[in-house]
């Protein structure tokens, strides 16, 4: 089992629940979903054009990505130089239109934990064995897919990205759709870093006891 990798690199996370966490961030490559505001849309396709030989070619680099093991990855999240770090966040990309399941064995094996983010729209991470589920759920993307109940059904937390008030409307549709588990944690995330966006999110989340996952990591400028 190969995966399709584009980058690993440790960072803080700034996102959801674990904001703060120390983590290795694997970046998978290949996305289907096609979010109009998405960040990485490096990540999208795999241009044979771009496709490297190695992890050491195609981390920080633009749109390259390669083919490697799940062992490949985690023996080079292993021997990454900051041994406080015992999280590995699984993103993309679409992680999960790739089997997880090896690579969390391999990941656990070398006893790291493993969070994961996914839009919900595939169903490689369903009983992969990840530590933490993240869903952030792309409704009407270009892409034209379909959110999943299996894969939402796996999730610890739920991120709702916002930009106007019909962001939060969907979001109510969307709650009283596929009734999530009462564990499941819901953050807001404000669009872009947009100033309106971020005070709708703070607002609502003063009225409904939601968490606030504002992106600090862009905001104190790291990866």
């Amino acid at each position: 089992m190969k995966y399709k990798l584009n980058d690993i690199y440790p960072t803080v996370q700034g996102e959801g629940c674990n904001t703060g966490t120390p983590m290795t961030v694997v970046r998978l490559h290949g996305c289907g979903v096609g979010c109009s505001f998405c960040d990485t849309k490096e990540t999208w396709l795999s241009n044979p054009k771009l496709q490297v030989d190695s992890i050491e070619k195609a981390i920080a680099v633009s749109g390259a990505w390669c083919e490697v093991t799940a062992e490949e990855i985690a023996d080079y999240a292993c021997e990454l130089p900051y041994g406080g770090i015992n999280w590995v966040m699984l993103t993309g990309g679409e992680p999960a239109e790739q089997d997880l399941s090896y690579l969390c064995d391999a990941l656990h094996r070398l006893e790291f934990k493993v969070a994961l983010e996914t839009s919900g729209t595939a169903l490689g991470h369903v009983a992969s064995g990840a530590d933490w589920v993240c869903i952030s759920p792309k409704i009407d993307m270009p892409g034209g897919k379909a959110i999943l109940r299996e894969a939402v059904l796996c999730a610890n937390e739920m991120t709702w990205v916002v930009g106007k008030e019909k962001d939060l409307e969907n979001l109510t549709a969307f709650l009283t759709k596929h009734e999530l588990p009462a564990s499941v944690e819901i953050c807001l995330q404000p669009m872009s870093q947009n100033k309106k966006a971020t005070e709708l999110c703070i607002e609502t989340c003063m009225q409904t006891g939601w968490r606030l996952s504002a992106q600090m990591h862009k905001y104190l400028e790291l990866r």
